[in-house]
């Protein structure tokens, strides 16, 4: 059991969502997702979604809804 999760993990990649609580706290949460999946696509209504590559260049307040 413990192998097929080693083995399941290496074809997911994090992602990292951003959203405004309703008193206007950023909150952060990481996600995992498939590797051929677009971090961005993970984008709703209130969250934004960014690769992982993108923290540090792209400012959280800006993709938080």
């Amino acid at each position: 059991m413990l192998v097929l999760l080693a083995l399941s993990s290496c074809d997911n990649k994090l992602c990292y969502c951003y959203e405004r609580t309703s008193d206007g706290v950023l909150h952060e949460t990481e996600v995992y997702v498939n590797n051929d999946t677009p971090c961005n696509s993970l984008t709703r209504g209130n969250r934004g979604c960014i690769e992982s590559s993108e923290r540090g260049t792209i400012n959280p307040d800006d993709i938080a809804k």
